[in-house]
């Protein structure tokens, strides 16, 4: 599961979900691959199999939320290395964990 995925009760789930995950049976079978637009059909059909959940994509959130967010685990990164001020691995690190959480490292 990533970040934009959740899981979610079958019950809970609609129309026009997507799937974010390979939807599998009991003993490992792939029902459905992920990026399957769930429709009533594959709902109804779903709860044959003994589906107790599905992992969808989350919905797109609005820019103030996704800022909200990426402002918060930036400043868990400064209260992990509140104790390692410019200490030169700590600090490469810091930066690599901070790129990492921007989405823009290698």
């Amino acid at each position: 599961m990533s970040k934009h995925s959740q899981y979610i009760a079958l019950a809970k789930a609609t129309e026009g979900m997507i799937l974010a995950d390979d939807l599998l049976d009991k003993v490992g079978h792939v029902l459905l691959p992920a990026g399957v637009k769930l429709s009533a059909s594959i709902l109804n059909s779903l709860a044959h199999h003994h589906i107790q959940q599905l992992c969808v994509e989350k919905e797109a959130a609005d820019e103030q939320e996704l800022e909200s967010e990426r402002q918060y685990k930036l400043s868990r990164i400064e209260y992990l290395f509140r104790l390692q001020p410019d200490q030169e691995p700590a600090n490469a690190l810091k930066q690599y964990l901070i790129h990492y959480r921007e989405g823009s490292a290698a």
